[in-house]
C-alpha cells in the first residue's frame, strides 16, 4: 500500500517537473525569437495611434494570441481616408508568457473602455472595431455605449466548440503541461504574412478561461447593439464555423448592418490575401454610413427650422388678430 502511494507521489513528482521544464524551456525560445522592450511589451508589438484632423476615429482591437501588428494595414488605409485610428495592445498580450498566463476578462474589458472614453471624449465621430476576440470586445463596448459604427473582422460572437473543450478539460491537461498548442496554422493561408506576425502560438488554462468568459458575455449583448454594423467573415474560416457566424451576426439589434463573406483568406483576414479589398470595402462602408448620418442630422435641423419659422408666424398671426 504505502509503496503504491509512494510510486504514484514519484511519478506524479516526475509529470510536475517535466512540466515546468518544459514551460521554462518554451518560455525562453520565446524571449529569443521575440526580445522585448525595457517595458516588457515586444518590439513591434506596441500600441498604434495613427493622427488626423477631422474629428472622425476608430478604435480597433486586435485578437487573442495577437498583437497591433494584425490590424496594422487597415489602420494605415483608414488613416490614409482621413481617420484617427488608435490600436491599444490588450493586457496580457504582446509580452512574455509568464504574461500570457496572468491577465483576465475583466482587465481586458476596463483597458478597451478607458481607449474608447478616450477618443469619444476628442472626436466628434467615433466608430468600434476588432478582430476575432477584439470584434467580441467591439461588440462589448457597442452594447454599452453609443458609437457610430461597429466594424468587425472575422468576430468571435460564440463560444467554439473547440474552446469549450479545452476549458472544459483544462483542470487535466493543465497538470501535463502549462502552454496547451494553438493550432492555428490554417489562421493566415499568406505564408509571408504568418511568419511576420507576432503570436504565442499557444493558450493557458487562464488565458482560455478568460476568453471564455468575453465570449459568454458577448453573446447575451449582441442584442442590445444598435449601431450599424460591417460583419467581414472569411468563408475559409479555420475557427469560427460559418453556420455559428451566421446566426450570431442575426442576433445583432442593429437594424442597419451588413455582412460580406471574403474569399481565399483565413480567420486573419485583416493580414492575409486580399486584404487590401476588405480596407477598401471598409472605408467604403464607413464613408457611406457617415453621409448618411450627415443627411440625417441635416434634414433633422431643417425641420426644426421649419417649426420654429411655422411657430414664429402663428404667434405673430394670434398678436396681430388680438
Amino acid at each position: 500500500m504505502v509503496s503504491a502511494f509512494a510510486w504514484c507521489f514519484v511519478g506524479a513528482l516526475a509529470l510536475w517537473i517535466n512540466r515546468e521544464w518544459r514551460g521554462s524551456r518554451r518560455a525562453e525560445r520565446f524571449r529569443r525569437r521575440y526580445p522585448a522592450g525595457p517595458d516588457g511589451v515586444i518590439i513591434g508589438a506596441e500600441p498604434r495611434l495613427f493622427e488626423a484632423t477631422t474629428g472622425r476615429a476608430i478604435l480597433l482591437i486586435h485578437g487573442y494570441n495577437d498583437s497591433p501588428r494584425s490590424l496594422e494595414g487597415v489602420a494605415r488605409r483608414l488613416h490614409a481616408a482621413g481617420w484617427t485610428v488608435r490600436l491599444p495592445l490588450l493586457p496580457g498580450h504582446g509580452r512574455s508568457l509568464e504574461a500570457w498566463d496572468d491577465w483576465t476578462a475583466d482587465q481586458v474589458i476596463a483597458h478597451v473602455r478607458a481607449e474608447y472614453a478616450t477618443l469619444a471624449a476628442s472626436h466628434q465621430t467615433v466608430v468600434i472595431g476588432g478582430l476575432s476576440m477584439g470584434g467580441a470586445l467591439a461588440c462589448w463596448l457597442a452594447a454599452e455605449s453609443e458609437p457610430d459604427a461597429v466594424v468587425l473582422f472575422a468576430p468571435m460572437l460564440f463560444v467554439p466548440r473547440p474552446m469549450q473543450v479545452a476549458v472544459s478539460t483544462a483542470r487535466l491537461w493543465s497538470l501535463v503541461t502549462r502552454y496547451l498548442a494553438g493550432g492555428g496554422g490554417q489562421s493566415i493561408l499568406d505564408p509571408i504574412a504568418q511568419r511576420q506576425q507576432i503570436s504565442y502560438g499557444c493558450s493557458t488554462r487562464r488565458s482560455l478561461e478568460a476568453l471564455q468568459r468575453l465570449a459568454n458575455g458577448t453573446v447575451v449583448r449582441l442584442g442590445f447593439v444598435h449601431a450599424p454594423v460591417l460583419m467581414l467573415q472569411s468563408a475559409h474560416d479555420n475557427r469560427l464555423p460559418e453556420d455559428q457566424s451566421r446566426h450570431a451576426f442575426a442576433r445583432l439589434g442593429s437594424a442597419d448592418r451588413t455582412m460580406h463573406w471574403v474569399e481565399g483568406a483565413g480567420h486573419v483576414l485583416t493580414v492575409d490575401y486580399g486584404w487590401e479589398g476588405l480596407a477598401t470595402e471598409t472605408i467604403a462602408w464607413l464613408e457611406g454610413r457617415m453621409a448618411a448620418r450627415l443627411a440625417a442630422r441635416a434634414a433633422a435641423i431643417t425641420g426644426a427650422h421649419a417649426i420654429m419659422r411655422t411657430t414664429e408666424r402663428s404667434s405673430a398671426s394670434g398678436g396681430s388678430a388680438g
